[in-house]
């Protein structure tokens, strides 16, 4: 199947509900034989729980509302991530378009690796790891089989769902900082280890300058068709109303 990409690279910075609802949308709508492929960035410091993760009484929303980090929950499984100094990005595709869910996490996290060694960074795609449950703490401590690593560390972290027809894949690209405030929302956690950074290897880079590398990397890795583009109406519309519900509600960031 010859996919054609749409690549949306110039989208402001939002919300976590709304990042989560757009995300959820743009797969909720995607017709057959497209792809997107979303680069975006967080208005403010936002914590995502997986979408099976336990975070009641994991996690103090006072402690947060304190650090002034937004909380949101994932449509996507995985673990707790802190959302600061980070490209994210989004891939939706049609679920047989790569040979199913497992070729499709692969060939998204090859892709994302061919883009970080254009920018001069030895990343790699991890061949041992651990999987472990939702309940294991947050993603950046604990490399997966297939995720995105750099010295042996997790620089890449990355959740994937199936919805309907539709392959939804985010994840978050450590630009520069750590995940340390997770240890002070989170009840009790000891501290955490360090996620890998552009920013040791590279020193200050400039967010666009990741995002379209990557861009560059992820059509040479997927084949297909590739224009950059935005929202369609009925993307914005279901937007919308999943930002209302359920990404905007506490029943939904609190249901675990």
């Amino acid at each position: 199947m010859t996919l054609h990409w749409r690549v949306i690279l110039d989208d402001e910075p939002r919300t976590g509900s709304r990042n989560m609802a757009v995300d959820h949308a743009l797969a909720r709508c995607l017709r057959a034989g497209e792809g997107v492929l979303r680069f975006y960035a967080w208005s403010r410091p936002t914590i995502s729980f997986g979408r099976n993760e336990p975070a009641k009484g994991v996690y103090d929303p006072q402690a947060a509302a304190r650090e002034g980090l937004g909380l949101v929950r994932r449509p996507t499984g995985g673990r707790a991530v802190l959302h600061a100094g980070e490209v994210t990005y989004c891939a939706v595709l049609p679920v047989r378009a790569l040979g199913g869910l497992r070729s499709a996490y692969v060939r998204i996290n090859e892709g994302l690796v061919h883009g970080l060694r254009a920018l001069g960074v030895a990343a790699e795609v991890s061949r041992g790891g651990a999987v472990v449950g939702p309940d294991a703490g947050p993603c950046f401590q604990v490399p997966a089989p297939g995720e995105v690593t750099l010295g042996g560390r997790k620089l890449v972290g990355s959740a994937q769902v199936r919805m309907g027809e539709a392959i939804l894949q985010h994840g978050s690209l450590i630009l520069d900082g750590d995940q340390a405030p997770l240890a002070r929302v989170g009840g009790g956690l000891e501290d955490l280890t360090p996620p890998a950074t552009l920013a040791a290897v590279l020193g200050p880079v400039a967010w666009g300058t990741v995002a379209r590398a990557l861009a560059g990397a992820m059509e040479l890795a997927l084949g297909g068709v590739w224009g950059q583009g935005g929202y369609s109406r009925a993307e914005q519309a279901e937007a919308d109303s999943l930002e209302s519900d359920p990404y905007g509600t506490d029943a939904w960031t609190w249901r675990r």
